[in-house]
């Protein structure tokens, strides 16, 4: 997980350094886009090496489910606490 989030404008000159023949447009696309996925990253907590669960992954872990031994969701996990 990368905690710095990197602006569209930063994002935007890095890319055209990188890639003179884009467009003011697809620059400006690419660097909006790049810096939305890094705030889902940073917000879904989710880790570039798989080393790691995710938020929801380590949330499920803690609530028991397992695919492989019960073969069922979550809310039946839930449902079965009650």
């Amino acid at each position: 997980m990368n905690l710095q989030i990197d602006s569209y404008i930063k994002v935007a000159e890095e890319l055209k350094s990188g890639y003179s023949t884009l467009t003011e447009f697809e620059l400006l696309s690419l660097a909006i886009q790049i810096e939305r996925n890094q705030l889902l990253e940073n917000g879904l907590n989710i880790s570039r090496t798989d080393k790691y669960p995710a938020s929801l992954e380590a949330i499920a872990i803690a609530l028991g489910y397992s695919d492989k031994q019960f073969n069922q969701t979550i809310t039946d996990v839930l449902k079965d606490r009650e």
